[in-house]
């Protein structure tokens, strides 16, 4: 059984209903302060420390539990400046802990079925790809970090390391006052692939996908009753890739599926999906976007890192 604290500034409703479907996990407590959750650390058993995006400084929550020898899961780290992501995975393992930072696409059914079959060769050789994101205004933060980092991770995680990245980004306000965000992002991709990446601050949450290669292309878009639509060139037979199964992926919720993979992480089932390490690179291309789009002028990155 997994004892399981959650920092969360606003209650913890939200924390604990993710958690409540894991028979092997035990909930130990909710603190909304750190101080709270220092003296529930000296107080309970405690294995993992679930601390919620609405905590700030959330460095000083990791360090906290890492120092107590906990394991940390954080939906926080996009305040987390990225040079300071590798110190704090150098903290949790000279304590010999894990910590999972939060990444949407990652533990999405389409994305994750749409890699699994952009590396079996379903759509051959990549070519140009076609991917957006958009959600309501947020008033805080940068598009590149709020909305691309999840982009380019997956981008990055599907078809490898970043060599260059161009950008621009259109801002605005509107009638009310409220300031509009569009940006686009091209990335070149070590291999040669390109990709296209829209992202907006202008209209409700919707996400999709254009994945083209030269035998054929996947498509995806969060609007649409049908999960992925994938057209052949006829150079493959359609049903050797299961695409049939494609179409019957349900959308599961994405916190619930990085809690219950982390659980199998810690009980040994599974090997870690993300690394910090994959986050520092995420935010890396989402700096070098927000230079680019500074300048004018494209931003080359030499030291990509390895793919995972």
């Amino acid at each position: 059984m997994w004892r399981v604290a959650i920092a969360d500034t606003t209650g913890g409703s939200g924390q604990e209903s993710v958690w409540s479907s894991e028979k092997e996990v035990e909930m130990v407590g909710v603190v909304d302060s750190i101080d709270g959750l220092r003296e529930l650390l000296s107080e309970q058993e405690i294995d993992v420390v679930d601390i919620a995006s609405t905590v700030t400084a959330p460095e000083k929550w990791i360090q906290l539990a890492a120092d107590a020898k906990k394991h940390v899961i954080c939906d926080a780290d996009g305040q987390i400046g990225f040079e300071s992501i590798r110190e704090l995975e150098a903290v949790c393992a000279k304590q010999s802990t894990l910590l999972l930072m939060a990444n949407t696409l990652r533990f999405s059914p389409e994305y994750v079925q749409a890699r699994e079959h952009i590396l079996q060769g379903a759509i051959g050789k990549p070519g140009v790809i076609r991917m957006r994101r958009s959600t309501p205004v947020t008033a805080k933060g940068c598009i590149f970090d709020i909305l691309g980092t999840d982009v380019f991770d997956w981008l990055r995680w599907t078809f490898g390391d970043v060599s260059r990245v161009m950008a621009r980004l259109v801002e605005h306000t509107d009638e009310a006052g409220q300031g509009i965000q569009y940006a686009l992002v091209v990335l070149r991709h070590v291999d040669g692939t390109i990709a296209h990446v829209e992202l907006s601050w202008t209209e409700e949450e919707r996400s999709s996908f254009e994945l083209t290669g030269d035998s054929g292309m996947m498509q995806h878009d969060s609007h649409e009753s049908q999960p992925i639509l994938w057209q052949m060139s006829g150079k493959q037979p359609q049903t050797e890739y299961g695409i049939n199964r494609l179409a019957d992926v349900a959308h599961s919720d994405r916190l619930r599926s990085r809690r219950a993979h982390f659980i199998r992480v810690l009980s040994k089932q599974e090997t870690l999906r993300m690394a910090p390490e994959d986050v520092f690179h995420a935010r890396k291309i989402a700096q070098a976007a927000r230079q680019s789009s500074e300048s004018g002028q494209p931003v080359q990155l030499i030291d990509g890192g390895s793919s995972r």
